[in-house]
């Protein structure tokens, strides 16, 4: 139906906006806190990098000067040299060996003195730096080497890894550094291993200017969420509530109006229109033979609303036609089970205008009211109302043939105030006219209107259609109707329109 697929859609369009702030609100917020961990904990890297590197230079840098110191040895013997050697582990900070070397021999060291050993300067990193697990003397115990080249040969100085793990262990804060020099990288924890591929996820990494090194980290994933949970968890628990808030705040804030049409869709989606039954009677013996359905809004906060505070603006923004399937299926749904209670050829009423005539959902709207009572059949009337001009054209000419088809009854409300009465008898094949109370209102005291009501009920007798006089208020105008043969008669003296449990007790006694 109409209305059930209206209120659907924007249901849907609340709940798919309300999903669209909110989750763009949960969303800049995640960009936020990740944008800010990230930031703050590659900075943070590459400070740690940064001081690490920079103690690192200054330990190589003494190597290097106390190379420097010695270097003018390599051309005496090593009686002459080797306590100029030992000064320089003495003397000289983080130093931990020296050695001289000729071709590929080391033939003086600061430890032994005169030495012969291998020596090769391809294991040396741009021929400067060599790390080591360990060496005969400390075979656990990891050192780099830094060798400075001469034309008379090279100087070896060992740095021990101890002050090297030391460095490693004070910048691994949040995260573990190593110290990378060619394939090989030595750890916070004093292990020499493998040096971590540059393609790992993660991978950072500062080179020396000074030296072949790097310092090089890698921050996981998991160092990003335990990071994010230290330092951000009060946005991280505040924007899903955020964003909760305000998705449940925009779900409300669609559902409130800002016009007055928009007033109509949301009462329409709350089913804040209900139906109100008017009985009407038979001419012959004033039974209750059938009943006008009108439309009244129970507004949840100023109370009953008048239809004509709204038909007008329902009419113009089209909202009528889902109101009016709003209005066919509340009544279906109340009286199908007592359809075995109700008189017989009971009929319904219902108002229509222009805007239920320009498709063909009106028909589908009828053949569900009508498949409702389908175990005792009623008579359903459409009452075609003038304030707006229905214009014949295909559509309606297809409209009102499929609603002859299912036995809809047309009657033409408040035949004789319109400009388009005589003109719809024309256009459409019409069952019924509807005496306006206006005219029934005159009887008995105004001339003109008593004419008036006798040519409209000339006229239905010689076009052989049904008559309903409307606003019959007292017996004057009850008997004037029934004496000319009036089919029904409709108004305050048989009842007023009431809602359909009143009318339903009252129906059945």
């Amino acid at each position: 139906m109409p209305f059930r697929r209206m209120k659907l859609r924007q249901f849907s369009m609340r709940i798919l906006v309300a999903l669209l702030v909110g989750g763009g609100l949960l969303l800049l917020g995640g960009v936020a806190i990740t944008w800010q961990t990230v930031s703050e904990i590659e900075q943070d890297a590459e400070s740690r990098l940064q001081r690490a590197q920079l103690m690192f230079d200054r330990t190589m840098s003494h190597a290097r000067q106390a190379a420097t110191n010695v270097a003018g040895m390599l051309d005496r013997p090593c009686a002459d040299a080797a306590q100029l050697l030992r000064e320089q582990v003495t003397t000289v900070p983080d130093v931990r060996s020296v050695s001289l070397a000729t071709g590929h021999r080391v033939y003086c060291t600061s430890l032994y003195g005169e030495y012969d050993g291998p020596f090769n300067p391809d294991n040396y990193v741009d021929g400067q730096l060599q790390l080591l697990s360990g060496n005969a003397v400390t075979p656990d115990r990891p050192l780099i080497v830094l060798r400075q080249d001469t034309d008379k040969g090279s100087v070896l100085i060992g740095i021990d890894g101890y002050y090297l793990r030391n460095t490693l262990d004070i910048s691994s804060k949040n995260s573990l550094i190593a110290l990378v020099v060619g394939k090989k990288a030595m750890f916070g924890s004093g292990q020499v291993g493998e040096a971590p591929s540059p393609a790992e996820e993660g991978y950072i990494a500062l080179s020396s200017a000074s030296f072949p090194y790097q310092v090089a980290t890698r921050v996981t994933e998991h160092d990003y969420l335990s990071y994010a949970w230290r330092h951000s968890v009060g946005s991280i628990i505040l924007y899903p509530l955020l964003s909760l808030l305000v998705g449940l705040g925009t779900f409300w804030l669609m559902g409130r109006s800002h016009s007055p049409a928009e007033e109509l869709k949301r009462a329409l989606v709350a089913e804040e229109f209900i139906p109100y039954l008017q009985p009407v009677v038979a001419g012959d013996d004033e039974q209750w033979h059938g009943c006008e359905v009108l439309m009244r809004w129970q507004h949840p906060r100023q109370g009953m609303i008048p239809p004509d505070r709204f038909i007008s603006l329902a009419e113009d923004s089209g909202l009528i036609v889902p109101m009016t399937s709003l209005l066919m299926a509340q009544v279906s749904t109340h009286f199908a089970p007592y359809v075995h209670q109700l008189p017989a050829g009971f009929h319904f009423g219902f108002n229509i205008c222009a805007s239920h005539c320009k498709d063909l959902s009106l028909v589908a709207d009828c053949r569900d009211f009508i498949n409702a009572f389908r175990k005792k059949p009623i008579q359903l009337v459409l009452e075609l109302t003038e304030r707006e001009l229905i214009v014949a054209d295909e559509v309606t000419d297809r409209l009102f043939a499929e609603l002859r088809q299912l036995g809809v009854k047309i009657a033409i409300d408040d035949f004789g105030t319109g400009h388009s009465s005589l003109t719809y008898l024309q256009q459409f094949q019409i069952d019924a006219l509807k005496i306006d109370q206006s005219f029934v209102g005159m009887i008995g005291t105004d001339a003109l209107s008593s004419h008036i009501v006798e040519n409209v009920i000339d006229l239905a007798i010689r076009l052989e259609l049904q008559l309903v006089a409307e606003g019959v208020e007292n017996q004057v105008q009850a008997d004037y109707l029934r004496a000319r043969h009036v089919d029904y008669l409709q108004g305050y003296l048989y009842g007023r329109p009431i809602p359909m449990k009143q009318f339903c007790k009252t129906l059945f006694g």
